[in-house]
């Protein structure tokens, strides 16, 4: 019977694994396939995207068949149609070299005698990825200002089902600081059963909508690029798919419009833009990237983790930089605190290797600053002078001591942000947007406008100098603020959408910068939580802090499991913070991801009885030692809600070294102890070794056993984390 029990529960689980209740319109129900869920991309996908961009810029022939034979973005001069100009045909192409890495930049270039623009494409292919990128720029090239440029899409373009099966978009959820942040959805690009087009649409409006419905948004009306939705979808026709990714720091719209007979129109690009050109004046559009991809789901969300980890993330000798292991400590405490918990971290032997100081650092203020929830750290934003009471020899004695103990150094700070009245703000107030468009009142929080070459230098240096002196290896930057509404205050009736453009190039602009002066410096992109996560800014950084929900101690542990289980599918590299108070491995398991942000109750090691601090040393311990399954292929083995009656499962596969990982979670209320799921990544034809993480046991299984009966996952009480390491050896 009990036998019985394991089967039924393992069927359940297979059957439900791409089904999310409470996933919005999640009607796309599929059961787990036994295929291929490897992110090796193969020679047939790889040969799609070689014709495709051979098409757009080798005027090769298209696959017609199956996309749009045209450029794949469009835009409007007064009632000129770029349709009317930029075409495959009319391209004068400067094809670039492959560079080591496996890239090859071409420029597409168009010019038109009606309009006097210019039109400039960049494409990005890439020797190992059946992906392409893109982004296009236009000047006017005339003496006068342009007639208006609008309804500029930087993805334009149809795509075309290859047999009689109904679209599904997958998209998953953004960083709300909600326990739905980043769940994956399935979307059915149907109405009904009976009304087969379907017209899904996301931008600012659309998404307003939805968080207001969710009832529980801090911001309804939130356009950081990754609130609501993360910038990132895949979009499968029967067998095969595109994976769409958007990079643009501001407010995007995107466009999936189905006709009801396998024609899909994919539009994107950024939302409001209707502006004049200045004689030689250049404007960009969002960054586009596409991915081709055949076979299973599975395959295509492990195919973009690679792409993604080897093309859009910050490289580090020739690899993919890892994440940190990261002691987090509060600013605002004194310098003797942080040179004691360094010293406990060095004395008790702590595999750290990032010593993070948050925020409360900063400022002249005199008194205390205990906490996130007390002192003066939000009001003294943007005087970036070390505050003297609680750090009087500066940041330097802590920086020092890191050096001494061989860790890296991370400082918050919130740069764009700041309060009127702090000498920047009265120093050079033209440098600061309010959100009304009127003069700033004191206290008021403005936006430094990154749009303004004088303010970007100026912060370049201030920032740049800091992170020098005091030996900075992770600049983190935090923005706790809305833009949109100071952008849109400062646009002219004429030139709607530019003064969001300047600021998120200039954006980009500043961490390039910052890059280039100190080799080596790692960015953590915090935005709220993670608010900011798109392709330019993924280039660039890592998000150590995914979403502000593990910010409170009364947060769901299930939620946290969730988070990274959704994330997974697109962002291999994240980390977020367990929030744990008392030894709990069970809590501190479910933010496991490719870093860890590790501490109890926000204090130091040393400030704990002995087995507390035996216990977070162990937990340390384990992160480093999963972390570089993170950066494999994700295998989904369970659901991935944050229901507590329920099983949460997956595994983490490094192909090149055929070992992994397996996580699970028996949750509060599930009454089945045993999990039986397959773990499709084992190789039949040879023998593995497992080792129970808590118990330290190891046995070795046969692969064709395993692949043919499944792995079980045993445990007896409820709210019970397992954790098993695996190697092939033989």
């Amino acid at each position: 019977m009990k036998r019985l029990v394991v089967i039924a529960v393992a069927l359940v689980v297979c059957a439900a694994l791409f089904s999310f209740p409470g996933a919005p319109n999640a009607s796309a129900l599929e059961p787990a396939n036994v295929g291929s869920y490897s992110g090796a991309p193969t020679e047939e996908e790889l040969s799609f995207m070689r014709r495709w961009s051979g098409f757009l810029l080798e005027k090769g022939d298209a696959q017609a068949d199956r996309y749009s034979a045209e450029a794949p973005f469009s835009f409007v001069c007064g009632d000129r149609s770029s349709r009317e100009w930029v075409t495959v045909e009319r391209a004068s192409v400067t094809l670039g070299e492959w560079t080591e890495n496996g890239e090859r930049t071409s420029v597409a270039t168009w010019k038109d005698d009606v309009s006097k623009l210019v039109c400039t494409a960049t494409f990005v292919e890439y020797r190992d990825y059946p992906a392409l990128q893109w982004t296009v720029r236009i000047t006017n090239d005339g003496n006068e200002n342009s007639a208006p440029i609008h309804d500029f899409k930087a993805l334009d373009l149809q795509w075309n089902r290859s047999d009689t099966t109904l679209p599904i978009l997958y998209r998953s959820q953004g960083s709300d600081g909600r326990n739905d942040d980043f769940l994956f959805a399935v979307e059915d690009m149907r109405k009904s059963m009976w009304v087969h087009n379907r017209d899904l649409r996301m931008d600012s409006a659309t998404n307003s909508a939805f968080r207001t419905g969710l009832g529980s948004s801090l911001f309804d009306s939130d356009m950081r690029p990754s609130a609501t939705w993360l910038p990132f979808f895949n979009y499968r026709t029967g067998p095969d798919g595109l994976i769409v990714a958007l990079g643009w720091n501001g407010g995007w719209f995107a466009e999936f419009n189905h006709d009801g007979d396998g024609r899909t129109r994919m539009t994107a690009g950024q939302e409001k833009l209707n502006t004049i050109l200045y004689p030689n004046e250049t404007i960009r559009s969002p960054l586009v990237g596409l991915l081709y991809w055949k076979g299973e789901v599975g395959h295509a969300q492990n195919v973009f983790r690679r792409y993604m980890l080897a093309h859009n993330h910050p490289q580090e000798n020739g690899k993919p930089a890892p994440t940190p292991i990261c002691r987090i400590s509060w600013g605002g405490s004194p310098t003797d605190e942080h040179l004691k918990g360094i010293r406990e971290i060095v004395d008790g032997k702590f595999d750290y290797d990032c010593y993070w100081i948050d925020a409360g650092w900063y400022g002249q203020g005199k008194d205390p600053c205990p906490d996130v929830f007390h002192g003066d750290w939000g009001s003294t934003v943007g005087d970036w002078r070390v505050n003297p009471t609680r750090h009087p020899d500066a940041l330097k004695p802590i920086a020092d001591a890191l050096v001494a103990a061989k860790m890296k150094f991370l400082l918050w700070f919130e740069t764009e942000r700041a309060v009127c009245g702090v000498p920047a703000t009265l120093e050079h107030p033209e440098w600061y947007l309010t959100a009304s468009g009127a003069a700033p009142n004191p206290g008021e929080s403005l936006l430094l406008n990154l749009g303004d070459p004088n303010a970007r230098e100026w912060v370049t240096k201030t920032i740049g100098d800091i992170l020098e002196e005091n030996k900075i290896s992770w600049y983190r930057e935090d923005f706790n603020m809305v833009p949109n509404p100071y952008w849109e205050a400062h646009d002219a009736p004429d030139r709607v959408g530019m003064t969001e453009m300047r600021f998120v190039e200039g954006l980009y602009q500043f961490w390039d910068d910052l890059r280039a002066r100190i080799p080596g410096l790692m960015i953590d992109n915090c935005a709220s939580g993670g608010r900011r996560l798109e392709l330019e800014t993924l280039k660039r950084s890592i998000v150590l802090w995914r979403t502000d929900y593990n910010c409170f101690p009364y947060l769901r542990t299930e939620a946290t499991q969730s988070h990274g289980f959704g994330i997974s599918h697109w962002i291999p590299a994240n980390a977020t913070s367990p929030y744990v108070t008392e030894p709990d491995t069970y809590q501190c398991r479910s933010a496991l991801s490719s870093g860890a942000v590790l501490a109890l109750n926000n204090d130091h090691a040393g400030e704990t009885d002995p087995s507390a601090v035996e216990w977070l040393k162990a937990r340390v311990a384990e992160a480093n030692r999963c972390r570089p399954y993170f950066y494999g292929d994700f295998y989904p083995l369970t659901e991935g809600n944050w229901s507590d009656d329920a099983w949460l499962a997956y595994s983490m596969h490094l192909p090149q070294e055929d070992a992994g990982i397996v996580v699970a979670f028996r949750r509060p209320k599930a009454f089945v102890s045993t999990l039986v799921v397959e773990l499709q990544a084992l190789d039949p034809n040879r023998k593995y070794e497992f080792e129970d993480a808590d118990s330290g046991e190891k046995r070795v299984v046969d692969g064709k056993e395993l692949r043919e009966n499944g792995f079980a996952i045993k445990a007896e009480q409820p709210r019970t984390s397992r954790l098993f390491y695996y190697r092939a050896v033989e």
